[in-house]
């Protein structure tokens, strides 16, 4: 698709100007999380095309200017995920405290390091003058994702642990946004939206859930990892099920379905 990679770095030019320049500086560091997944998912698409080496090395810039803002956005999702499981006044002021922290250790240099590997990305990008990776590099990037989704699927069904759904929940996402990046169609991206929000959510409390369990003697925090262990285990019963109905196809089949609805010329 030749506007797909155009489309790429003008995405990663607003990451660069709202990282730069917050307006709230949680909604930034959101924003760009989000926005690395789906530049990630593109350069999957494009691996063939630039080759392994150039893959690596964008692939790897990505993920740790995804990793310096992360400490951020996790503290606020745990407030989040322990507000919505009604938290006592004194975990969240807790949690409140660590995320300050967080923040303030982004703002005292790392939000300006993580601008400036978004950057050198950018004009990496910019310089290679990418047209967008042909369609045989789409095809190969889909069934890889797919694939290995369906594998990660068969080994959550088969040892359900933290580790594992959250391997799943990351093929699920990259899928997800490859299948958005070409433009599928709605009807076809919407379940693989719905499995990775269910896994992300599940994600959000297990990490709650090992948070709390640094505070064995406090009630408030027993009470909260209670009520988001059985949250957890209402998520992972939805993803198992839609999961298992969304990775029974063989993977050439899958991408012969996704190019049969979308002009991947």
């Amino acid at each position: 698709m030749k506007d797909l990679a155009p489309r790429a770095i003008s995405d990663l030019d607003d990451l660069i100007s709202g990282l730069r320049t917050p307006i709230d500086i949680d909604e930034a560091v959101h924003a760009t999380r989000t926005g690395i997944k789906r530049l990630r998912a593109f350069v999957r698409l494009a691996r063939v095309s630039i080759g392994t080496d150039t893959y690596r090395i964008e692939n790897g810039t990505l993920r740790d200017a995804a990793r310096l803002v992360a400490p951020a956005r996790d503290a606020r999702v745990l407030i989040d995920t322990a507000a919505s499981e009604d938290a006592a006044p004194t975990v969240l002021a807790m949690l409140e405290g660590a995320h300050a922290d967080a923040i303030d250790t982004l703002e005292a240099g790392v939000r300006t390091e993580t601008v400036r590997l978004l950057e050198l990305t950018a004009g990496r990008w910019k310089h290679l003058a990418w047209g967008g990776p042909p369609l045989s590099s789409i095809r190969i990037g889909l069934r890889k994702t797919y694939r290995r989704g369906r594998a990660d699927s068969a080994t959550v069904l088969a040892e359900p642990t933290a580790d594992a759904f959250h391997g799943w929940r990351r093929r699920v996402k990259y899928l997800r946004y490859q299948l958005e990046a070409i433009k599928a169609p709605d009807a076809l991206v919407a379940p693989y939206t719905d499995l990775g929000d269910h896994l992300g959510l599940e994600h959000d409390h297990t990490v709650l859930i090992g948070v709390c369990s640094s505070f064995r003697g406090n009630a408030d925090f027993a009470n909260l990892a209670r009520r988001s262990t059985a949250q957890r285990a209402e998520l992972r019963s939805l993803a198992l099920d839609l999961g298992s109905r969304l990775f029974v196809a063989h993977p050439d089949l899958f991408v012969d379905t996704v190019e049969e609805t979308v002009n991947l010329g």
